[in-house]
């Protein structure tokens, strides 16, 4: 369970690959290096998304970049912060570098989304302390929540008055229902602002590795390329993800098939008494059993063919939540199908009707 896309990529791909002059021209290219300045791609996405193709950097998946981000901008002991539940690697990363966290609570009881206390807690805590870096996903990797875009604003403002850097991790941002959600919009007004994409989820192509970062700071992007690994990004990947881009009828399909068959699958959840999810944007979400330890539902679920992932990070250690991913209509049955066989066994086992099993 990683997210990946249940339908797969762009058939644009499979089309040029199928063809043999073009897998005649990929191969005979197998022995140079990569163009290492990404010309062609950068200046695709640029004008995506309507910026300078100086505005973004291309390396191997987001990770690399994060990688990057500590190893560039982190002093030991520089403080960071970040909301928690988030993205694992913010943490991982930092604290390699030696960074010093404050975590900004979310809350279970308001399916950790930003509440108007969450937004004046991390003001204070940004004044208090002017962190190296706020980190935060949006939508949040792991609950699928999104922030509202004048709250997101307001984010980047607190953080660009106090001198403070600012990462938004927008690797589901392609499930975003309009492009104003995104914080790419904000990149010209504060150059305090880093925002990540990738086209492993989406776009379905998790295989190639390949995310970029887009920031408005020459001091940035320039510290950045300077660190970073000469050939980061393979002739293959490059070439997938060209043609990935130029396919966004397939985006669109994903993204509403996605929510088609998420809103049928939550709503199948309801009707379960001993889980409970929650409710996100993108294509994995959140879940976890009244009655079991998340060891145990992960067990479970996995000896009846369904695979998920441990939730043990930084806000929800003892939750007991797992992290799915939301797949076809038949797979998301599957699971429905396995939870009430679980509920049926928890059922049997404190010697009560399932029906009488109830999430309080």
């Amino acid at each position: 369970d990683l997210g990946e896309n249940a339908d797969g990529f762009s058939p644009k791909i499979n089309e040029y690959l199928r063809k043999a002059e073009n897998q005649k021209v990929l191969f005979e290219k197998l022995n140079e290096y990569p163009n290492v300045t990404h010309i062609g791609l950068r200046q695709q996405l640029a004008e995506f998304y309507h910026i300078d193709r100086k505005n973004i950097v291309l390396s191997t998946g987001l990770d690399s970049i994060l990688d990057l981000i500590t190893r560039v901008f982190f002093d030991y002991n520089d403080v960071y912060l970040m909301p928690v539940p988030d993205f694992f690697l913010f943490e991982s990363y930092s604290e390699r570098m030696g960074g010093m966290p404050i975590f900004l609570p979310l809350s279970e009881e308001n399916n950790f989304c930003w509440t108007e206390k969450t937004i004046h807690h991390l003001c204070d805590l940004i004044e208090r302390f002017r962190p190296k870096i706020v980190w935060l996903s949006n939508p949040s990797n792991p609950s699928g929540q999104v922030i509202r875009p004048d709250t997101l604003e307001q984010i980047i403002k607190i953080a660009y008055d106090n001198n403070v850097f600012i990462v938004i991790d927008e690797a589901y941002g392609e499930f975003f229902k309009d492009a104003n959600q995104s914080a790419i919009q904000f990149i010209h007004e504060y150059e305090n602002l880093m925002v990540l994409r990738t086209f492993s989820k989406a776009y379905g192509l998790a295989g190639i590795r390949l995310g970029y970062l887009i920031s408005s700071s020459k001091d940035i992007i320039q510290a950045l390329l300077m660190h970073r690994n000469h050939f980061p990004v393979t002739q293959f990947a490059l070439k997938t993800a060209s043609l990935a881009l130029t396919d966004q009828k397939f985006i669109q399909q994903t993204v509403v098939s996605t929510e088609y068959r998420r809103q049928k699958l939550f709503q199948d959840l309801l009707e379960l008494k001993t889980f409970r999810f929650i409710p996100s944007t993108t294509n994995t979400f959140m879940l976890k059993n009244k009655f079991l330890t998340d060891e145990k539902s992960h067990l479970l679920l996995k000896q009846k063919g369904i695979y998920t992932s441990l939730l043990r990070i930084t806000g929800i250690e003892k939750q007991n939540y797992l992290r799915v991913t939301i797949r076809s209509e038949e797979d998301n049955h599957f699971l429905v199908q396995k939870c009430h066989e679980i509920e049926k066994e928890i059922a049997q086992s404190i010697n009560i009707d399932s029906y009488s099993l109830n999430y309080s």
